[in-house]
């Protein structure tokens, strides 16, 4: 099976200044993939890449063991969500309205929703629990409300690969763990993959199978929860003091500034 994504030699740079230099990367299909590290390390700009929100200025990548740029836009669109950081104005839009959105590359700007595309906005809203304010109005939600729905567009676009940029940034912790909590079930239960950028290294370790640390445009730490989750691996990423351990009953590490 070809890998979800291949990167050689990515380099980005922003007014002559890099974000990125010199990337190697490959992700696999099938479990999620956690980005961390500091501010301004690269990561909003590398899962920018992968959504072909821009281009890299040196370097290829592939996508499902093809060049990314050879797909068409519907085409990767049906293989592909991508959730940005700061979503979209919603316009007044109801949950239901925005949720619909992601049958677009289904069926174009101009078609009508079929019965295959009812299917899909109702079962990625049961999956995300977000049905009983399907008519509300997305800016009257609450913030974990909110991404859930966005959530729930992602899955009606029918993508097997969701990449997103921190999306619990905006969240109270409860909503944070039911927003990663759902990622986490999305993969398990329905084969998605998920590639997810995050601030918290406790939630991050979590629920990712997977963490890749980006600190000055490079890869600085690469592998399992627990090959991260330890006081010189944390420090060297984030360049701060750090211990970790294991509550009484779990085997989940956690880390804390020392």
């Amino acid at each position: 099976m070809a890998p979800l994504f291949r990167l050689q030699g990515i380099g980005f740079a922003v007014g002559g200044r890099p974000i990125l230099q010199g990337l190697d990367l490959t992700l696999g299909v099938g479990c999620v993939t956690g980005l961390i590290g500091p501010n301004g390390s690269g990561k909003s700009t590398l899962v920018r890449l992968l959504a072909r929100q821009a281009a890299p200025h040196q370097g290829a990548i592939s996508f499902g063991g093809r060049p990314i740029a050879r797909y068409g836009d519907r085409d990767f669109a049906r293989r592909l969500a991508y959730l940005p950081q700061t979503t979209p104005a919603t316009d007044g839009m109801t949950a239901r309205e925005l949720v619909a959105l992601g049958r677009y590359p289904h069926h174009g700007a101009l078609g009508r929703l079929g019965d295959r595309d009812e299917a899909a906005i109702a079962e990625a809203m049961a999956r995300t629990d977000t049905m009983t304010f399907a008519e509300r109005s997305v800016d009257d939600l609450s913030g974990g409300e909110r991404q859930r729905v966005w959530l729930a567009m992602m899955i009606a676009q029918g993508a097997a690969c969701l990449v997103l940029d921190e999306p619990t940034s905006a969240l109270d912790v409860a909503h944070q763990a039911e927003m990663l909590d759902l990622l986490r079930r999305l993969c398990d239960d329905h084969g998605h993959s998920v590639v997810v950028v995050l601030h918290d290294i406790n939630m991050a370790a979590r629920i990712c199978d997977r963490l890749i640390a980006l600190k000055g445009g490079a890869i600085v730490a690469d592998g399992a929860p627990e090959a991260i989750m330890r006081p010189d691996r944390l420090e060297a990423i984030y360049s701060v003091r750090m211990g970790v351990f294991s509550p009484p009953g779990t085997a989940t590490p956690i880390g804390y500034i020392a």
